[in-house]
């Protein structure tokens, strides 16, 4: 008995996620860019726009859709389906459209948004979030190319075609009365000597109190016992979601000589970016030393 050989063109879809709100002014997935990074209503507001800009030479089409995530202790946003106590979701408050988009080389597109106020009992003082998803749709393989891959036939191979997802997800964020929050940096540990890092490392935890999310800038200056300050870490764009109450922020001080951070302070600071209607700006002064270090 004879056996047939034949090739399967085995498609493998993989998802990469890019999330907004931790860093720069735009989110890029599959060459179009997203912004704004957040949207937030604070009761004024009850609509937005998203524009998504494609600088390729390609045409690109893109699902939106609505999704809860939840941001972790590492700064990590995961899904998640149900909320936790003291976590409030506002996909079923916001509407949008349109829900597919298809955007030509050079070309724009918008996303508008609306919030409607919360049914039910709910806090005074309340932050609602959810995020909004643009996930890139592969184009459909056109049929020349799904026959080309017979001639795998002819050495029994199995052809393996690669589909790359791609998924950027920004905040959306509903608040309603007068939501408050406050930030603090504690517990400092530096790591200068361990043969595995190839830089010094900086962790710091920030601390969050109160009814909405904070979001801002991160800097890191050392002072010279002559008095000198230079900055030597910045980080743009830096989010504590609520209901999360710590988010621990660990740097790699690239670039910076140890031997610099043996003596004299470092100064960190985090402050809130006005976009967000932030006030906040947290402080944290820290004694460098050869024996280790403190904080003032």
């Amino acid at each position: 008995m004879r056996l047939t050989t034949f090739s399967v063109a085995l498609i493998v879809s993989v998802i990469v996620s890019v999330v907004g709100g931790l860093g720069p002014q735009a989110c890029h997935a599959q060459g179009v860019s997203v912004t704004p990074l957040r949207v937030l209503f604070d009761g004024r507001t009850r609509s937005a726009t998203v524009f998504l800009s494609n600088r390729t030479s390609t045409t690109n089409t893109y699902r939106i859709a609505l999704v809860n995530r939840r941001m972790l202790e590492d700064g990590d946003i995961i899904s998640v389906e149900e909320a936790e106590p003291g976590e409030y979701f506002a996909d079923e408050l916001i509407s949008f459209s349109p829900r597919r988009v298809t955007i030509a080389p050079q070309s724009a597109q918008t996303i508008r948004l609306l919030v409607r106020r919360p049914r039910g009992e709910f806090p005074d003082n309340v932050e609602f979030r959810t995020h909004l998803s643009i996930r890139s749709i592969p184009p459909t393989p056109r049929l020349e190319d799904i026959e080309s891959n017979q001639r795998a036939a002819d050495d029994e191979m199995l052809s393996v075609q690669p589909v790359v997802t791609v998924e950027t997800v920004i905040p959306i964020l509903a608040r309603f009365g007068d939501p408050e929050a406050s930030i603090a940096l504690t517990n400092p540990r530096l790591v200068l000597d361990d043969p595995d890092l190839e830089y010094p490392l900086l962790t710091v935890d920030m601390e969050r109190h109160g009814d909405r999310s904070v979001y801002g800038d991160f800097d890191v200056f050392h002072i010279a016992p002559d008095g000198t300050e230079q900055n030597i870490y910045i980080a743009r764009g830096l989010a504590v979601y609520s209901p999360l109450t710590k988010r621990t922020k660990t740097i790699r001080l690239k670039g910076v000589n140890p031997a610099l951070l043996r003596s004299g302070l470092l100064r960190v600071v985090y402050t809130e970016t006005p976009d967000m209607h932030g006030d906040q700006v947290a402080e944290l002064v820290i004694t460098l030393g050869t024996e280790g270090i403190g904080t003032e």
